[in-house]
């Protein structure tokens, strides 16, 4: 390989692995399209290297990779976030610090180049959010009082009883109804450190890392009681296992490595909440290690008011001269999340007429109306 060539296999290289990391990051913060698109000028450097490899086997292998990330963009473009790497490790060995590799060996280019998570990352401080600032859901805050949060706080009458701490709880309902927000909320309200993970944080197509991903995971969670672990999309993470010859050994490993860890946190100040919008693809192992199975459905009429005004409360906003009766009979059928967006795009427009009028304009039922009408439900297009 000439030094031109290799000058430019090393500057290809160096441009593959900021992409590489530039998507990493734009997938965990959801931006599944901005991902896409560093994923596709993944596959242009990669399929560029392939042209420069001396190797046949090289070459191929980069073009194999190229492939995957390409189907990797395709899927997180059509809107499906990848519930795995869905990038299977090349086989390729690394050259020493990462330096181009000479003539028949192969660089440092591994799908699963992302660096291995360090799970400490995702912990928290006990949030400064309670229920007192969770609009509506007064039967689910009702059902977490009781049953989470009253045996925490009364362990010795609750043992009179037999009855035990809930260490797992499980809330299943369709996208948008504010189980995220209802959980960091618990945390909050118990002054339990927080450890917020998705499961694209765990999951991972090599053999054995998804596992120790999970096992990491509720380590730290243990290391700092107490502590509030929440796992969103449970169902990537403990899918049914019925189909179990169609499983990879990794997604194997990763649920009974699960159930292990359910099984220990018992008796620990650990409170493991998971959320799922699909209930029946949880495997019935790890449904049953859930004490506390919770249904979160879309907010009915009271609770849709009593979001909105949760969202109002800290900008200026005729309250008296809201019609909220009418504004909760427009918001049927909307998502606590879609609510929350209705009260900024609000705010928004109250915002636009402060410009021009160079001075406080407040919310009134003319904004919340526009907003509404201008806002889709995302419960809409779940039921179809």
């Amino acid at each position: 390989m000439s030094l031109e060539t290799s000058a430019q296999k090393r500057y290809l290289e160096s441009e593959y692995t900021q992409y590489r990391s530039q998507a990493k990051q734009a997938r965990q913060a959801g931006q599944h399209q901005k991902a896409a698109r560093y994923y596709r000028q993944c596959v242009a450097m990669l399929e560029d290297i392939a042209d420069l490899e001396s190797s046949e086997r090289l070459t191929q292998e980069r073009l194999d990779l190229a492939a995957n990330l390409k189907a990797a963009a395709t899927k997180l473009e059509a809107g499906q976030p990848l519930v795995s790497e869905e990038e299977p490790q090349s086989g390729e060995p690394q050259s020493d610090a990462g330096t181009p590799a000479a003539d028949g060996e192969s660089s440092h280019m591994d799908a699963s180049g992302d660096d291995e998570p360090d799970a400490s990352q995702y912990l928290e401080e006990p949030p400064e959010l309670d229920f007192s600032d969770v609009g509506g859901m007064t039967e689910l805050k009702e059902t977490l009082k009781d049953q989470v949060i009253d045996p925490l706080k009364r362990p010795e009458l609750y043992e009179e009883y037999n009855l035990g701490v809930v260490n797992g709880v499980l809330l299943h309902g369709p996208p948008g109804t504010g189980k995220t927000y209802i959980t960091e909320a618990l945390a909050g309200e118990l002054e339990y450190n927080y450890i917020e993970a998705q499961a694209s944080d765990i999951t991972s197509s090599l053999v054995g890392e998804a596992a120790e991903n999970m096992r990491e995971m509720f380590a730290v969670a243990q290391a700092n009681q107490p502590c509030l672990l929440f796992l969103d999309e449970v169902e990537a993470i403990a899918a049914e296992r019925s189909g179990g010859s169609q499983k990879t050994m990794s997604e194997s490993q990763m649920i009974t490595q699960f159930l292990t860890e359910m099984s220990e946190i018992k008796g620990e100040d650990v409170i493991v909440v998971s959320a799922t919008n699909l209930p029946d693809d949880i495997d019935g192992a790890a449904w049953r290690r859930f004490d506390e199975r919770i249904e979160v459905p879309p907010p009915d009429a009271t609770a849709r008011g009593a979001i909105l005004r949760v969202h109002l409360r800290d900008r200026p906003v005729l309250t008296d001269a809201i019609e909220w009766g009418q504004i909760k009979d427009l918001t049927q059928g909307y998502s606590a999340s879609d609510l929350e967006i209705i009260a900024a795009t609000a705010a928004r427009k109250a915002l636009k007429q402060a410009r021009a009028r160079d001075d406080v304009v407040p919310i009134t039922q003319e904004h919340l109306e526009s907003a509404i009408e201008s806002t889709t439900s995302s419960l809409e297009a779940w039921d179809n």
